[in-house]
């Protein structure tokens, strides 16, 4: 009651804001019918319920201004005036990049951001007949404006209240409290972000479910990406591509049979090589193995992009938190769905974690397991989450329940600092000679146990298993230890009902995956972008990436391109044995410079299709 008192004004605003809001979605709903015609009444139901969320979160953010002043306690009818017109002022240009974002949203495919002000070639150039043509946008500002002032001075008033000190100071306190946890969208593990409105599974409906006023607010922190100009035009990168790679292969077969897709946390190559995973140099012995595999980052947050929807790790920060993290995407798993199958994504860590759930239901999964699934908290690392072989066991059992065609995202998490083994398994594995190593010997026993469980399975024989990592971690041999090292990882696709065993020494990446997966089972993915090749016998295979937010490096056969940010391209000849890389010269290859422009421009254009 206190809080009421003293704040009712701040609150009564923020109660009348959601409103409009609802109603600027209506307006959206409405404005863009022919997209949205085909989604039943329940989806669009529920995706007004989440945009309730972020109506809130947003209506929060744009006025934090008007909250800090309105904690002044000050009755000078100044500074009231100014609290009011600040109000007015923030809450009516809102209202206007709302309804900009009605028309804007069919030319960018996603909300408006700031970015659109610095990734648009000539809008500044256009800003006067921008202005000419749509001249009732600052019209209707003004109107709004006047509205909101009106409607603020009438019913918005301030009630005088005399508190003694404690309970003002607690007010503000508890005040703060509602606002941060508005603003973070809940008490949940972590705060919403743009990735969270699109837990329907559907892009079109986490664009129904934001506000403009969110998501620019929410990507101002973002970095931004200017476009490429390597080539004349995009048009000449993309052909430039289509020269030297096969982007549209026959599928392996034709076949309903289901996928496992296991991750396992920082195993490098190295580990394999030098003996800490026995059970997966035995399952290599029985898969098709790729021994020049690279991954496509260096921390976990960058490994689904890949391995789901064929994005390597190229921009400055991960992709799923960057700018372009609303885009539309053809990804693997929302690409299975439409074939009849059914898509469980499991990972032991607490919801939330890194944004892996998030990412997967936007991208095609029907649903996401996590910690809070799992009903044995004494199973817990004290850390990250469950233990790998507790969790890997649940995961087999969730996994027999499905109905098949089935697709299992699998994420192991032991492996990662700081490298927990349960009591009871100290002392079974390799200590090594680097921390990791006792934790990678415990997640392959768990992978080991994992595959036991299942094997009598009648599912087993008609599941085709992919195995990588999602990057490397602590490495201690020259070999791994340079420029290229540092990104190979094991990747080997197991097939128990066929005979498909052998080595491949192709340069494969982690966002060639998705569409090895679909070709596995019949499907030729020409949805994916030109950066998921899969595996063909024309190709000659290449790996690229993003050093350590320093060089790019473009990785085929025996050679390395390196393209530095002063545009600088030198060759390197690469010896996959010995990890040893000596600079040869400049190089004139295009390939490198054709795929970033691709790439990049793509994002900021919303289009990676090569078909445009």
């Amino acid at each position: 009651m206190y809080l009421l008192a003293s704040h009712s004004r701040l609150i009564k605003r923020f109660v009348f804001l959601l409103i409009p809001y609802t109603l600027l979605r209506v307006g959206f709903y409405l404005y863009h019918l022919d997209i949205y015609k085909n989604f039943s009444q329940l989806e669009i139901l529920t995706g007004f319920l989440y945009g309730l969320r972020f109506d809130l979160a947003a209506i929060l953010l744009l006025n934090i201004p008007v909250i800090f002043l309105a904690l002044i306690p000050s009755k000078n009818t100044r500074l009231l005036f100014l609290e009011r017109i600040l109000f007015v002022f923030l809450n009516s240009v809102a209202f206007v990049l709302s309804l900009v974002d009605y028309e804007l949203f069919l030319f960018v495919g996603k909300r408006f951001s700031f970015d659109l002000f610095k990734i648009t070639d000539d809008i500044w150039d256009q800003l006067p007949q921008l202005i000419l043509n749509f001249w009732y946008f600052p019209v209707l500002g003004a109107v709004f404006g006047i509205i909101f002032f009106l409607l603020d001075k009438r019913f918005f008033t301030s009630k005088e209240v005399t508190l003694p000190l404690s309970l003002r100071l607690f007010s503000v306190v508890v005040l703060l409290t509602l606002s941060f946890v508005g603003i973070r969208g809940g008490l949940q593990h972590k705060s919403i972000n743009v990735q969270s409105a699109f837990l329907q599974g559907k892009n079109e409906l986490g664009h129904l479910v934001l506000n403009s006023p969110y998501h620019f607010l929410r990507t101002l922190k973002n970095k931004s990406q200017v476009k490429l100009k390597y080539f004349a035009n995009d048009d000449e990168a993309i052909r430039t591509i289509l020269q030297r790679q096969e982007l549209f292969p026959h599928p392996w077969r034709a076949n309903n049979k289901n996928i496992i897709i296991i991750v396992l946390e920082s195993f490098s190559l190295e580990y394999m090589e030098k003996g800490y995973t026995p059970f997966l140099a035995q399952l290599k012995s029985n898969s098709h193995f790729f021994s020049h595999h690279l991954a496509n980052g260096r921390r976990s947050i960058e490994a689904l992009p890949s391995l789901l929807c064929g994005l390597p790790s190229l921009l400055d920060e991960p992709l799923s938190k960057s700018i372009f993290q609303s885009n539309k995407f053809s990804c693997m798993p929302k690409i299975l769905k439409g074939s009849g199958y059914t898509n469980y994504f499991f990972h032991g860590g607490s919801r939330g974690t890194m944004g892996f759930e998030s990412y997967t239901l936007s991208n095609g999964f029907d649903r996401y397991f996590s910690r809070d699934d799992y009903d044995n908290s004494s199973d817990y690392d004290g850390t990250w989450g469950i233990y790998d072989a507790p969790y890997l066991r649940f995961a087999a059992d969730q996994i027999s329940k499905m109905p098949q065609p089935f697709m299992a995202g699998i994420f192991t998490l032991s492996s990662h600092q700081p490298y927990s083994v349960p009591v009871s398994q100290k002392g079974k594995f390799p200590k090594g000679s680097l921390e990791i190593h006792e934790s990678i010997g415990y997640a392959d026993n768990a992978l080991k146990l994992f595959f036991e469980k299942i094997k009598n399975e009648a599912w087993f024989k008609n599941t085709v298993f992919f195995i990588t990592s999602d990057h490397t971690s602590k490495l201690e041999t020259v070999k791994f230890q340079n420029m290229i090292g540092r990104y190979r990882v094991p990747f080997l696709i197991y097939s128990p009902g066929e005979s498909s065993v052998g080595v491949a020494d192709k340069v494969t990446q982690h966002s060639d995956i998705p569409r090895m997966v679909l070709n596995s089972v019949g499907i030729a993915g020409n949805e994916l972008p030109a950066t998921s090749l899969g595996y063909l016998d024309s190709n000659a295979g290449f790996a690229i990436n993003y050093a350590d937010g320093r060089d790019y490096f473009l990785v085929s056969e025996n050679e390395v391109t390196t393209l530095t940010k002063d545009n600088a391209q030198n060759k390197y000849s690469y010896d996959w044995n010995t990890g040893a890389l000596k600079l040869i010269g400049q190089s004139q290859d295009p390939l490198l410079k054709s795929y970033l422009q691709y790439f990049v421009n793509g994002l900021i254009n919303n289009n990676l299709s090569i078909n445009r």
